[in-house]
């Protein structure tokens, strides 16, 4: 995969891809299928492949008074479209410039003068440009003037309702991992450099990794049955505490995750937690030998989840 961080980047030679805008949150199912197109394209057309993006959320620019926090950082949002296979990645900063840009100048400027695409496959309810004054008719119209074609994907649909960007986040913040999976086509995932904490799970002889959350949307606070991706590859199940630990009145945020069947610390190196399901709440105990007992039960319940005992 090749990564343009900005227009200059680009090479000379405009690369005439088959290619695809938009924020692309979550990588979900819907996604999915715009992918699977373009890269049918791109194979059938004998031309590379590109995902047109932007960063950061337009709407942290827009409307900087409504709180907003991603599905996934930018980092993850790139591994993601990665590993299904994209060529070419062009990530667009979305400052006050590109947010004054018209449609007709993205199109002309950027997808012809710069890309000059051969197609570009979009989902129905695509928009772009200065007052989001872009959509699939004016791509349409835009490709008969300059030559190149448009196809529009079908959304996907789950229960009778289409799967979007904003449906899986509100599946995420409720605690509904199973939904937010079906939604995603897999399970939500956190991913971060190991740090060392203040050891306290040591003590309590359940060692945990700690990772620092990235200004991401996350679950409510609890503990969760996840799989735990290690540097090696190899997958592990493990209990993910998300919180701020009351019990020894923590008021920092904190991703910690005790893998089971696992010895050695892994600072510095980057981990993936995979959360399948909630088991329970945050909950403050009297003291350590309490929150002790729980954690034994919790494991339990993180194996029961995970299938790894029968329920």
């Amino acid at each position: 995969m090749q990564l343009y961080g900005k227009l200059e980047e680009l090479p000379d030679t405009p690369l005439e891809p088959v290619a695809t805008l938009g924020n692309f949150d979550g990588v979900h199912r819907g996604h999915q299928a715009i992918l699977s197109k373009l890269m049918t394209e791109a194979e059938r057309l004998q031309v590379p492949s590109m995902v047109i993006t932007f960063h950061p959320h337009p709407r942290q620019l827009l409307r900087p008074r409504d709180p907003f926090l991603a599905i996934m950082s930018l980092k993850e949002r790139l591994r993601r479209l990665w590993d299904l296979g994209i060529d070419h990645i062009l990530v667009l900063p979305f400052d006050h410039d590109m947010a004054e840009m018209t449609a007709q100048e993205f199109v002309d400027e950027i997808l012809w003068e710069k890309l000059r695409v051969t197609a570009m496959y979009v989902g129905p309810y695509t928009q772009f440009g200065h007052n989001r004054e872009g959509d699939v008719k004016f791509l349409e119209s835009a490709g008969r003037r300059l030559g190149f074609s448009v196809g529009e994907v079908a959304p996907i649909f789950l229960g009778g309702k289409r799967i979007s960007s904003s449906w899986a986040r509100e599946a995420v913040t409720s605690g509904q991992l199973d939904h937010a999976a079906r939604i995603l086509g897999r399970h939500f995932q956190l991913a971060g450099e190991v740090v060392e904490g203040d050891k306290r799970g040591r003590e309590l002889g359940y060692p945990t990794a700690n990772i620092v959350p990235a200004p991401t949307v996350l679950p409510k606070p609890g503990v969760y049955a996840a799989w735990a991706t290690l540097p090696d590859g190899s997958r592990k199940a493990a209990a993910v505490n998300l919180g701020t630990r009351p019990t020894f009145d923590g008021s920092r945020p904190l991703i910690e995750a005790h893998i089971l069947d696992h010895e050695g610390d892994l600072y510095g190196e980057e981990l993936f937690l995979s959360l399948v399901s909630f088991v329970r709440p945050e909950t403050k105990f009297n003291n350590a030998k309490q929150l002790r007992l729980q954690i034994r039960r919790d494991l339990v319940e993180v194996k029961r989840s995970l299938g790894l005992l029968k329920k």
